[in-house]
């Protein structure tokens, strides 16, 4: 038997990373595309996606993966892009981290994610 915990963890990231990741996702399921389909798509490991989505990974996209995701989603590389501008450079996201719940009700051992504070690292803006 699993017991429900709940787990707070601290993450910096690039809020360019951070926004792209965000866009990706809210276009994959916009697509009705799942983790697992994009992964195999963008012809990855499985998990990938996965990966890159729950923030606690080191996984994230890089400028190889943009055509690989407009390719999978079917989609200019410009479609892909988030259209709003990093205010800062690096951020510090918290994460809280809980089990999922089982459609019998248990819990289960896989983690479900959400993102619960984005602050600055540096305050300094971007111009």
């Amino acid at each position: 038997m699993v017991s429900k915990t709940e787990e707070i963890i601290y993450v910096e990231i690039s809020e360019m990373d951070y926004l792209l990741i965000c866009f990706v996702r809210a276009l994959r399921i916009q697509k009705g595309v799942t983790q697992l389909q994009l992964s195999q798509r963008m012809k990855l490991a499985d998990g990938f996606v996965s990966k890159v989505e729950t923030f606690v990974e080191r996984a994230k996209y890089s400028i190889r993966h943009l055509p690989l995701l407009a390719i999978a989603l079917e989609c200019d590389i410009k479609d892909v892009l988030p259209k709003q501008t990093p205010k800062y450079d690096q951020i510090r996201l918290t994460l809280r981290r809980t089990n999922k719940t089982n459609k019998d009700g248990s819990t289960s051992t896989k983690k479900m994610t959400e993102v619960v504070s984005i602050e600055p690292i540096d305050k300094k803006v971007i111009k």
